[in-house]
C-alpha cells in the first residue's frame, strides 16, 4: 500500500533539492568570462553541461508537479495513458512516474 503522504513530502523535498541547483546553475551561465579566448572555449563547453542539467533538473521539476497534482487529484499510480495500475515496484523508484511499464516503453 503506498503511504501518500510519505511520498508527497519526498517529491516536496526532491523539488526543493531541484529548485536550489537550479538557481546554482542559473547563477553560474550568468557570470562573467575571462577574458582569455583559451579559457572562454572551456567556459563554454562547461555552459553547454550546465545547460543540459539544468533541463533535465526541469524536466523532473515538472514531472515532480504532475505527480503532486495526481496525489491532490487521487489519481497517483493510475496511468494517465492507459487507466491502469502503476505498479508500487515501479514507483518506488521513480515517485513521479505518470506511465506504466507498458506504456512507457
Amino acid at each position: 500500500m503506498l503511504a501518500l503522504d510519505e511520498i508527497k513530502v519526498e517529491l516536496e523535498k526532491r523539488k526543493l533539492i531541484l529548485n536550489k541547483r537550479v538557481s546554482e546553475m542559473e547563477a553560474a551561465l550568468r557570470s562573467e568570462h575571462s577574458t582569455n579566448f583559451s579559457e572562454q572555449a572551456h567556459e563554454r563547453e562547461d555552459e553547454e553541461v550546465m545547460e543540459r542539467l539544468e533541463q533535465e533538473a526541469l524536466q523532473e521539476i515538472e514531472a515532480i508537479n504532475h505527480a503532486l497534482t495526481r496525489i491532490e487529484n487521487d489519481t497517483y499510480g493510475v496511468c494517465s495513458v492507459c487507466g491502469g495500475d502503476i505498479g508500487e515496484k515501479r514507483l518506488k523508484v521513480l515517485p513521479y512516474a505518470g506511465l506504466c511499464i507498458s506504456c512507457a516503453e
